[in-house]
């Protein structure tokens, strides 16, 4: 007994620690170099723009670069369709098994098109295009697996949660990220997997950054001061004024993209050839408008901005947004995003500040209102306090942040809106399934001898997409239903049913294949 649980223990975590680590120290290693040249590209465009500024010419010159881009991404969109919009919610799709894709075509362009984006100042980040490539990754690296059809979701999982954590600097947030945001669920080989690639992700990008002397850190920023009881006020007022942000936010976003739907000459060039002529009109007017917002994010805690200038950035920038997440430009939004976040937490701190909060309070209130809205859009409060503690290394805020996110997770919970990311995977699962009727059907199958889920928790296995198993029934009737640990276990010979919505039978199969084994046949049954 022992030796055979010895081996399961073996089966189920030994893979999670190879595969984990292999794919994050990869992932940690490219990522590094993406963030590396996306750097230095945006600092060769800022150095373009500013010296184009005094010239006729040259900036003719600028806006003629900038619509030949537009067309180059079009063209990049036609020929790998899975580069389109924001990394993130691809990779949801593709980690929920929603979506498809081909790894090696989207890791290449998704690398070409997000620096096509860096190098015009489009306000995105990198943080999305690191998800979606260490996702790409992941299944490279999972090519390795003998079984590898049902090991690569975990590992690609992996490497989303390595790429996030790479490019925000923030491993633990990495972690929950891939959990809480992508899986919306936590269970224990998940864990496993994804904490050995964000660590070993982060230890290879700590070792390039020492090497090429460039911090990990996303943020440089001092000490912030220290919320006290008689600030809970204050804070409570916080929380409601992020969470009407939070529904502007959204309900913008559905309303544009439905409205734009409507206007029939707005076609994918043209809606691209709009959004880089506005964004070089910003270059030249309004730089705060540009790029994915880091500098503006740092500038706006140390409180030298007018009222007026805030709601300018906060209200440009989310007209940027709009543009860009209906184009399907390819780019990060999530940097963007705190951006928006910051510069409207910004003017609520003005305001608190008005009504008697202490002014050396400023930059938290900023930085706490930022992490919240970016908690809010995605409907992730435990990221967003993670990510809050990991970006300022402050714990003392620690009941203070938790009740600003959990009053903004309440309002936003009760207003009902269905997050971005949501709507964007929803428009891209339309977009590969249109003229696809869906199928329910149910499946019986038995558990083959050394096949993936023998001695796995149910919970623990990633069934296929929208599909949940009804019953399982012993073959050893002397084993309980329920194991001691509280988990339905499987072993071999054990027959399930399991209900599943699909569009493509074979593709389903195959997957359930890679599941329980082939020993015995899987049969598509009508339940009474």
């Amino acid at each position: 007994m022992k030796h055979y649980k010895y081996k399961e223990y073996i089966a189920n975590v030994f893979p999670c620690i190879y595969y984990g680590t292999i794919c994050g120290s990869v992932t940690g290693a490219l990522i590094f170099l993406f963030k590396l040249a996306a750097k230095k590209i945006e600092e060769l465009s800022r150095a373009l723009y500013a010296s184009a500024k005094s010239n006729p010419i040259y900036i003719a010159i600028i806006f003629a670069v900038l619509i030949v881009c537009a067309l180059l991404m079009y063209l990049l969109h036609k020929k790998v369709p899975e580069s389109r919009g924001g990394g993130i919610p691809r990779s949801e799709g593709v980690l929920r098994g929603v979506l498809s894709f081909r790894w090696f075509k989207t890791l290449i362009a998704t690398f070409v098109g997000s620096m096509m984006s860096f190098f015009c100042g489009l306000p995105l980040g990198s943080e999305g295009p690191a998800v979606l490539m260490g996702t790409s990754i992941g299944k490279m690296c999972s090519n390795i697996s003998k079984n590898k059809t049902t090991w690569n979701r975990y590992i690609m999982t992996g490497g989303a949660g390595a790429g996030f954590a790479v490019a925000t600097g923030a491993p633990l947030s990495g972690i929950l990220f891939a959990l809480e945001e992508i899986h919306k669920r936590f269970t224990p080989m998940l864990v496993l997997a994804v904490s050995m690639s964000v660590i070993s992700a982060t230890y290879v990008n700590q070792l390039l950054c020492s090497a090429f002397d460039i911090s990990a850190n996303l943020f440089h920023i001092d000490a912030f001061a220290e919320f006290k009881l008689s600030h809970i006020g204050y804070l409570l007022l916080l929380g409601v004024l992020v969470a009407v942000a939070v529904a502007i936010f959204d309900s913008s976003i559905d309303f544009f993209g439905n409205l734009t739907k409507k206007i029939k000459f707005l076609t994918a060039p043209v809606k691209l050839i709009i959004v880089f002529i506005v964004t070089g009109i910003w270059a030249f007017c309004f730089e705060d408008a540009l790029y994915s917002g880091h500098h503006t994010i740092e500038h706006v805690l140390i409180n030298d901005k007018t009222a007026l200038l805030l709601f300018g950035i906060f209200a440009i920038r989310l007209i940027m947004m709009l543009f860009i997440t209906d184009s399907g430009v390819t780019g990060g939004i999530f940097i963007p995003t705190l951006a928006i976040g910051a510069a409207f937490s910004a003017l609520a701190a003005k305001l608190l500040l008005v009504i008697g909060l202490d002014e050396s309070l400023f930059p938290a209130v900023v930085f706490l209102g930022m992490c919240a809205f970016i908690g809010g859009t995605l409907r992730a409060p435990l990221t967003s306090a993670v990510l809050f503690l990991e970006l300022t290394g402050q714990f003392s805020n620690m009941l203070f942040v938790a009740l600003v996110i959990f009053t903004v997770t309440f309002i936003t919970e009760m207003i009902n809106q269905t997050p971005f990311y949501d709507h964007a995977l929803e428009s891209m699962e339309h977009i590969q399934n249109q003229g696809k009727e869906p199928i329910i059907a149910h499946f019986e199958m038995t558990v083959s001898h050394n096949s993936f889920v023998v001695g796995k928790a149910v919970r623990d296995i990633m069934w296929p997409s929208s599909s949940v198993v009804v019953s399982i029934k012993r073959a050893d009737e002397t084993k309980k239903d329920m194991d001691n640990d509280g988990e339905k276990k499987l072993y071999v010979g054990d027959t399930l049913v399991l209900r599943a919505k699909f569009f493509d039978e074979d593709e389903i199969r195959k997957l359930l294949v890679g599941l329980v084994g082939k020993d015995h046949e899987i049969t598509r049954i009508t339940l009474e």
